[in-house]
């Protein structure tokens, strides 16, 4: 099979790929957060269109992408008086892309009470992913990336600690230029355990998922231009869903983006905008909430040296 051929396969093969780990519901929901101010607006749509420092938490094979050295930080006011922060550093080596990350999701103090329901104290839960990733290109407009994570999760003063791999590829036809087709395998690895009391608990296993997405750009009179995506996204434990997004882009740095997925429990809808000037770029979203536990306000910093 030649090269060009296999990322193709790959679109179809992804979700059979982690169908190895799919039984039962997953843990470590915040890896399921989408990373990012961008990729948020767009409703997660965004598998694609990730290049650079950014798709370390998307796609492995977007670090083909990567220019000089790449920083993206992110910080996520989330629903009830949760943060999420992630932070990557990409630059160019071995012939491709490599990117160090770690993200984190870490609660206010949490009220303990003893069995009257007294307060005794507080407590805090956090949960922190560690991840090395590699992209290169193999020519013909395709790209292929691996990464391989180390997760923790605490409560209190229990823990559970796994590690994760998570491949993928993209395909850029040299026929049609604007469109770009990618699928990932992501945080495929074993179930962690918590011990208490000297015993092991029950299994806690990773969200394995694949994601599959096609992106499209169309050049627009007076400097504007068009970006789209529609992805397809399978978690172990959830139901499938569906994101759509759309972002318009001037040549003087601004763009208006807005998102909407289906099969999605806690969100149908997103917004955002963002800013570039020169090598720095700041990014917004705007993620409401379907169960009224209030909206996330994310915000991104990015730089190219």
């Amino acid at each position: 099979m030649s090269i060009h051929r296999a990322v193709p396969c790959l679109l179809l093969a992804a979700p059979l790929l982690v169908s190895i780990a799919w039984a039962g519901p997953p843990g470590f929901a915040f890896l399921e957060v989408p990373a990012g101010a961008r990729g948020a607006a767009l409703s997660g749509a965004y598998v694609a269109l990730a290049t650079g420092v950014e798709a370390a938490f998307w796609n492995p094979a977007g670090l083909a992408g990567v220019e000089g050295t790449q920083v993206s930080a992110t910080h996520i006011e989330y629903i009830q008086g949760l943060r999420h922060d992630q932070f990557a550093l990409a630059g160019q080596l071995f012939g491709g892309g490599v990117a160090g990350s770690v993200r984190a999701m870490y609660s206010e103090p949490i009220d303990e009470r003893d069995e009257l329901g007294n307060l005794v104290g507080t407590f805090g839960a956090h949960d922190l992913e560690f991840q090395l990733g590699y992209g290169w290109s193999a020519g013909g407009g395709t790209s292929f990336g691996v990464a391989a994570q180390a997760v923790r999760e605490r409560i209190a003063n229990e823990s559970a600690t796994t590690w994760a791999g998570s491949f993928g590829g993209a395909w850029q036809p040299q026929r049609w230029h604007d469109v770009r087709l990618s699928a990932c395998a992501q945080h495929v690895g074993p179930a962690a355990h918590y011990t208490i009391d000297g015993a092991q608990g029950e299994p806690v296993p990773l969200p394995v998922a694949a994601q599959v997405g096609a992106s499209w750009h169309r050049a627009l009179s007076r400097g504007f231009g068009l970006n789209s995506e529609i992805d397809t996204r399978m978690t172990r434990g959830r139901q499938a869903v569906i994101a759509l997004g759309g972002e318009l882009a001037s040549e003087v740095g601004a763009s208006l983006r807005l998102g909407v997925r289906e099969g999605d429990d806690l969100s149908n809808f997103s917004a955002g905008m963002g800013y570039r000037h020169g090598l720095f770029s700041v990014d917004y979203a705007w993620v409401p909430s379907k169960l009224d536990l209030g909206d996330a306000h994310r915000f991104s910093l990015a730089a190219q040296f």
